[in-house]
């Protein structure tokens, strides 16, 4: 038996069908194209074949715990204790990172905006002893699917959108950034686009409410997004939005996100959860300023 644990990984680019401006691929007298990398002492070999869009990678750990062939023998994730589970993470994670490295690179040095920011899918490991003989590894089986109610027009909704005409109300920019969080794959992605929101949320009311504050706003530095939604608009607007420590936090994470790419990823529930909140703080400041100037208008 081989004492060299060889593994395998296949994936797809995501590509944006609708906007694909070509192929990859240019020269097709090559039948593919090789690269490799060295990850955690792994010397990680890849290949982009010829269809554009299909990557595989292999490697040889020479150096593992003879623990690791049990674990990879083992039939179903959920047999495995939480020790298990980390060893298993462990021995793909080079490959893994290697591949989605890569994949992030044709992106940035090719300018290729059709790749999706989730950058790969469809993607599966294999294990071998050196003797042509693949197996699965266990899998950890997830349905990330998100249900976020989405508007419809009525007699009650076309009344208020009627009421926000009349005041010449136009849509926040924040929204847009609101709806990027919603729409992404990459949960990277949409943490720091749901803080993005919040933070273009606050400083658009801010300035409806007290135009002078434009200039203020354009060229000196934001104070902290707790300290917009609490100080400052209690400040400017007489309120202040609740669970400002979730937003703290919420804003210290995104930093981690954009300034470590090493920081780990948000799990799916925690997004979620978080581009909830920042909708209804956005829905909150929206009604906050619609009060104000009703308010005013008194």
């Amino acid at each position: 038996m081989s004492d060299r644990l060889h593994l395998r990984y296949k994936c797809t680019l995501l590509l944006e069908e609708k906007r694909t401006p070509g192929s990859i691929i240019v020269d097709e007298s090559l039948k593919d194209y090789s690269f490799s990398v060295s990850k955690s002492g792994q010397n990680i070999k890849m290949k982009l074949l010829q269809d554009g869009k299909t990557i595989e990678a292999e490697s040889v750990v020479d150096f593992f715990n003879p623990n690791i062939l049990q674990i990879l023998r083992t039939n179903g994730y959920g047999k495995l204790n939480d020790g298990e589970k980390t060893e298993l993470s462990d021995i793909a994670h080079p490959i893994k990172e290697a591949v989605r490295q890569f994949a992030g690179l044709l992106k940035q040095e090719l300018h290729r905006y059709d790749i999706n920011d989730e950058l790969i899918g469809n993607s599966y490991c294999e294990w071998s002893l050196g003797d042509n003989q693949w197996f699965s590894p266990p899998r950890e089986l997830r349905v990330d699917v998100e249900l976020s109610s989405l508007g419809n027009l009525g007699a009650i909704t076309a009344k208020s959108l009627q009421e926000v005409l009349f005041e010449d109300e136009e849509a926040l920019v924040a929204t847009s950034y609101l709806h990027q969080a919603r729409n992404s794959r990459n949960r990277r992605y949409r943490w720091i686009y749901a803080t993005m929101a919040a933070e273009l949320a606050v400083k658009e009311i801010l300035v409806r409410i007290e135009p002078k504050l434009q200039k203020i706003v354009e060229t000196l530095p934001s104070p902290p997004l707790n300290r917009l939604y609490g100080d400052v608009l209690e400040s400017i607007a007489g309120v202040r939005s609740t669970d400002l420590s979730t937003l703290q936090d919420g804003a210290q994470r995104r930093n981690q996100l954009v300034h470590n790419p090493r920081s780990p990823t948000p799990t799916f529930n925690e997004v979620r959860e978080y581009i909830n909140f920042i909708e209804d703080r956005v829905k909150w400041l929206l009604k906050e300023w619609r009060r104000i100037k009703r308010v005013k208008k008194q």
